[in-house]
């Protein structure tokens, strides 16, 4: 079941994903796990960067939540999941254990029309357009922290709510063997680099 809410002026500063990676977070322990997609895509297609191709599942390292979230929030985990030829899905996922297993809310946004073009050193510049983006409260404090950070909305535990968007954005990207790290996007301005989420294929 899917609540879809559209909003003319959608420039909203979200508290779940505001921070950069590198600050929000550290790793969990020596022996990285890596979480899982939680949005429910199907992985399919392959996109082409430069002389590379990608294809499939990516996934951030499932790290220790430093600040934000909803307060039973533990662990946070990035995946990205190849779509189409020009579409993915990043999901942002908030988990209540170390092993990035037992999810609390679940942030899904997804990108359509990826343009891939020239080389910016080892990087390559992208664009793409949010199309929409899923908010998933799985647990009572993920629906707290969702309507505190979202005026005038209220989601139902259980129940996907979906806010269509049409954002473009601009961004780097570099793809090394089974690494693809994609940078912090801008409306804009293309960011300086690509080091922004390092993704390893699963």
């Amino acid at each position: 079941m899917l609540k879809i809410l559209s909003f003319n002026l959608l420039i909203i500063s979200f508290v779940l994903v505001s921070c950069s990676k590198s600050e929000n977070e550290t790793p969990t322990n020596t022996a990285v796990t890596y979480p899982t997609s939680k949005s429910g895509v199907t992985a399919s297609g392959s996109m082409t960067v430069g002389s590379d191709t990608v294809s499939g599942t990516y996934a951030y390292a499932c790290s220790r939540l430093i600040s934000g979230g909803p307060s039973d929030a533990t662990h946070v985990g990035w995946v990205l999941v190849i779509t189409g030829s020009s579409s993915f899905t990043e999901e942002s996922n908030y988990y209540t254990d170390s092993a990035c297993t037992s999810l609390s809310y679940g942030r899904y946004d997804n990108f359509d029309n990826v343009t891939v073009g020239e080389a910016s050193g080892s990087d390559y510049k992208v664009t793409y357009t949010q199309t929409n983006y899923t908010l998933f409260a799985n647990t009572t404090e993920a629906k707290t922290n969702i309507e505190e950070s979202f005026s005038g909305i209220t989601v139902t535990v259980g129940t996907a709510y979906v806010i269509t968007s049409g954002i473009p954005y601009k961004n780097l990207i570099k793809v090394s063997g089974t690494n693809l790290d994609l940078g912090y996007k801008g409306y804009t301005d293309y960011p300086s680099t690509s080091d922004g989420t390092n993704y390893v294929k699963q």
